[in-house]
């Protein structure tokens, strides 16, 4: 089959595509057809050196296609079924995938199925966040940092289904954006005194935060108040800890947490914004533009385009 690899550490420029030997799933695993895989920065970091295993490998962390054969009679997905999913953070660049059961679920009606792919790893790491880390609930409020990235963006939404106030930053030409997500308040992350502006509409501070990418880390403890709890999936130095609690986590693969929010996208109350598709040999392209942030919600790549026009996509 064909895929997209890395050999080497380095720029874009390292990603080649390559002939791979089709993957076999192994028990309690599907065999799928991959249509289009998502583009993150964990994508663009273990390709500059943050990858352990060995090389070559193939990137990519989240998928949307379709079972690929017969799955047993006791298999929880049909032949054809499309399906998304989260099978752990390399493999999704290629023709196929195997991906463990329990990581797997059905494309919700409500999600176009190019879309989807972009969707897995950060709408399962904001809802952990905002639900499991911040037991955010009805009547909260909640600081979201740079609420229009992929994170970020799945973040703002969930929070307002959930019934929390939502203070969030952005980029000034996101805020209309990240307004229409649901926030009540969007704050220029760009300028110094941006925490300085959440503690006077946050009522002297936040008291849970949600930072989504590292440059917003330092803003939003200032931006905390005392005793604050600051929940992300960012690990670095995290500034302040004296003064706020920092709850560091990984967004975990759950194909049944994916299940619990299909009626959420069935309903209209829950998106994704794909800002950019591209097609498999335009990898490296879609790899600069991820680094170069700024991006409003997710990045996707096509990886059989002849499944995407099946799909009608």
């Amino acid at each position: 089959m064909r895929a997209i690899t890395v050999s080497e550490f380095g720029g874009p420029d390292v990603l080649k595509p390559s002939d791979v030997q089709l993957p076999a799933p192994g028990p309690d695993e599907v065999l799928v057809r991959v249509l289009a895989a998502g583009v993150g920065p964990w994508d663009a970091s273990l390709r500059r050196g943050g990858w352990t295993g060995p090389l070559p490998y193939i990137p990519g962390g989240e998928f949307a296609g379709v079972v690929e054969g017969d799955t047993g009679d006791d298999a929880s997905f049909d032949d054809g079924a499309p399906v998304y999913g989260y099978p752990g953070l390399t493999g999704c660049y290629a023709q196929y995938v195997r991906c463990p059961v329990e990581q797997l679920a059905p494309i919700p009606a409500g999600l176009p199925v190019t879309d989807a792919a972009g969707t897995p790893i950060d709408a399962l790491t904001a809802h952990q966040g905002l639900t499991d880390v911040l037991s955010l609930g009805r009547g909260d409020e909640v600081l979201i940092t740079a609420a229009a990235g992929g994170l970020g963006h799945f973040a703002v939404q969930i929070a307002r289904i959930l019934g929390a106030r939502i203070v969030a930053t952005a980029s000034p030409q996101h805020h209309e954006f990240v307004h229409h997500g649901g926030a009540a308040v969007v704050i220029d992350h760009t300028r110094p005194d941006w925490p300085d502006q959440v503690r006077d509409v946050m009522d002297g501070g936040a008291e849970r935060v949600l930072a989504c990418a590292a440059p917003t880390l330092e803003g939003a403890a200032r931006a905390a108040r005392d005793g604050a709890t600051i929940a992300t999936p960012v690990h670095a130095g995290y500034p302040d800890a004296q003064r706020v609690s920092w709850r560091s986590y990984n967004g975990e693969p759950s194909g049944s947490r994916l299940i619990r929010m299909a009626p959420w996208f069935d309903d209209g109350l829950l998106s994704v914004q794909v800002s950019g598709r591209y097609y498999y040999e335009d990898a490296a392209q879609a790899h600069r533009r991820v680094e170069e942030g700024h991006t409003a919600g997710k990045l996707v790549l096509i990886v059989d385009d002849d499944l995407a026009r099946e799909w009608e996509v």
